[in-house]
C-alpha cells in the first residue's frame, strides 16, 4: 500500500511488536537470539588469519526504510531491518531453502501480533543460517510470511525483514548518511561515538526517552517506518503550528489506516539534537520516530549495555522536518496496475475525479511497473502535475493531477 505523501509508510515496526500465545518465543528473552559469527575473510596461504570483529556491507534506502542484501544460496536475497520488530520474518521460498535439518525447537505455528491487537497464525521455522559473506547468523528462529505486498509496495523483491532480537549479540549501526551497516562483536574495544542515550526494552524493542516540548515521552526507535514522528495523542494536550488534516490511506501488513498529519508548534527534543515543530502522523497507536528523522544519524545500537550512540557529522544539533507533498492519491500494487485505495479530502486529486477503486495503468505515458517506490517518490517531491491514465472498462482516460502541500 502507497500513502502519496513526501515519505512512504509501511510500519512494519507496530505490525510485529510480539508473538502472541503459549510455549513461543517472547520478545523479551533477548538472550534467546541467535548468535552472529563474524566469519574470516578470505585470504590467501594463510590459513591461520584472526577472525575480524567488525564487518560492514552496503545499505540500501528505499523510500527511508533499511534494505540489506544477503547473497548465498539461491540469492541474492533482500531483507528490510526494522528496529521495531521483535521477530525476524522470512519468505515462503527462502525458508525452504535454509530451513535446518535439526528438531525446530518452537511449536509449528505460532500467533503474530499487529499493532492494533488482532492476532494471526504463522508458520514458526528453524533457519541454518542468514548469511552476508564475513557477517553470518547461523540458528535462526523466523516466522514464514508472504513479504509480496512489502515488495510491490517498494518495487523491489523483499525476501524477510530482520528484527531487532536478531542482533542481540551483535553492536549494530545503521548509518544512514553513509548508506552502510557495520556489525561488529559486543566486546567491541572501539568506542561509540556521538550521543550515547540508554533505551529500554517494551515487548523486545528498543525505546527512547525524549521530550515534546516539556512533555516526557517514550519513544519507538523505529527504522521499519519512514515517517517522521507518529505519535499516541492520548492524553496530550498538542499545540499545532499546521492543524491536523486527513490524508490517504497508510497500508500495513494487517489492514490500513487513514493518516491524520499535522506540525506541532513544539520542538521535540533528542538528547542535545532537535526538530523544531516536527511534522507529526496522528492516525497510529504507537510513539515512535521513524527513518524520515533516523536518516540523519549514524545511529550505532549496543545491545549488552542498552544504550543507543547518535551521530552526525556536521555536529548540527538542529534536525529539519520538511513539509509533505502529496499526490492526494494512495494504492495497492500489482505489477500490471495500482488500485486507488484512498483518495484525500478537499485536494487536487478530489477535484479532478478520481475514486477509491480506480485503477491506474500509466504514470506520465509509462507503465506502472517502471515506476518504483523512489522513482514514484522523487516525481511526487517535485511537486507539479502527475497524469494518470485510468483503465475504465475496456478504455484508457488520462487525468491530470496536481499536487499539494499536504502539510506546509
Amino acid at each position: 500500500m502507497i500513502s502519496m505523501s513526501r515519505r512512504f509508510v509501511v510500519l512494519l515496526a507496530g505490525l510485529l511488536l510480539g508473538l502472541a500465545g503459549s510455549g513461543c518465543q517472547t520478545t523479551s528473552e533477548r538472550d534467546a537470539g541467535p548468535p552472529i559469527e563474524l566469519m574470516p575473510l578470505p585470504v590467501i596461504a594463510d590459513e591461520e588469519a584472526p577472525r575480524p570483529t567488525r564487518v560492514e556491507f552496503p545499505m540500501n534506502l528505499i523510500g527511508g526504510l533499511v534494505v540489506v542484501q544477503a547473497n548465498d544460496e539461491g540469492g541474492p536475497w533482500n531483507f528490510l531491518i526494522d528496529t521495531g520488530s521483535s521477530a525476524t520474518l522470512v519468505s515462503p521460498e527462502f525458508a525452504i531453502r535454509h530451513r535446518s535439518r535439526r528438531p525446530n525447537p518452537e511449536p509449528g505455528q505460532v500467533w503474530l501480533r499487529d499493532a492494533s491487537g488482532s492476532a494471526v497464525p504463522v508458520e514458526s521455522v528453524f533457519l541454518e543460517k542468514i548469511d552476508f559473506g564475513p557477517a553470518q547468523f547461523s540458528n535462526v528462529r523466523a516466522l514464514v510470511f508472504d513479504c509480496s505486498v512489502i515488495s510491490d509496495h517498494l518495487g523491489v523483491k523483499i525476501d524477510g525483514v530482520l528484527g531487532f532480537n536478531l542482533f542481540a549479540d551483535a553492536r549494530l549501526t545503521l548509518d544512514y548518511p553513509g548508506r552502510r551497516i557495520v556489525m561488529s562483536q559486543l566486546n567491541d574495544a572501539t568506542p561509540l561515538r556521538g550521543e550515547i542515550m540508554p533505551f529500554t526494552y517494551q515487548n523486545g524493542v528498543p525505546m527512547l526517552s525524549a521530550r515534546l516540548g516539556a512533555r516526557k515521552i517514550l519513544a519507538l526507535i523505529d527504522s521499519g517506518s519512514d515517517g517522521s514522528l507518529n505519535l499516541d495523542p492520548a492524553g496530550l494536550n498538542l499545540d499545532f503550528a499546521v492543524k491536523p488534516r486527513a490524508g490517504t490511506m497508510i497500508g500495513t501488513l494487517h489492514g490500513n489506516h487513514r493518516q491524520t498529519l499535522g506540525r506541532l508548534a513544539d520542538t521535540l527534543h533528542l538528547g542535545p539534537f532537535h526538530v523544531a515543530q516536527p511534522v507529526v502522523d496522528l492516525s497510529g497507536v504507537l510513539t515512535s520516530i521513524g527513518g524520515d528523522i533516523l536518516q540523519n544519524f549514524e545511529i550505532t545500537f549496543d545491545q549488552s549495555i542498552e544504550v543507543v550512540a547518535w551521530y552526525r557529522e556536521e555536529n548540527n544539533l538542529v534536525i529539519p522536518s520538511p513539509g509533505i507533498v502529496s499526490s492526494g492519491l494512495s494504492f495497492s500494487k500489482v505489477r500490471a496496475y495500482w488500485r486507488v485505495t484512498a483518495v484525500a479530502p478537499d485536494s487536487p486529486a478530489e477535484a479532478a475525479g478520481c475514486a477509491e477503486g480506480d485503477l491506474v495503468i500509466r504514470i506520465n505515458g509509462e507503465p506502472v511497473a517502471d515506476w518504483n517506490l523512489n522513482r514514484y517518490q522523487e516525481l511526487v517531491d517535485a511537486g507539479g502535475s502527475i497524469d494518470y491514465t485510468f483503465l475504465e472498462g475496456r478504455d484508457e482516460v488520462t487525468i491530470q493531477v496536481e499536487t499539494f502541500a499536504l502539510v506546509p
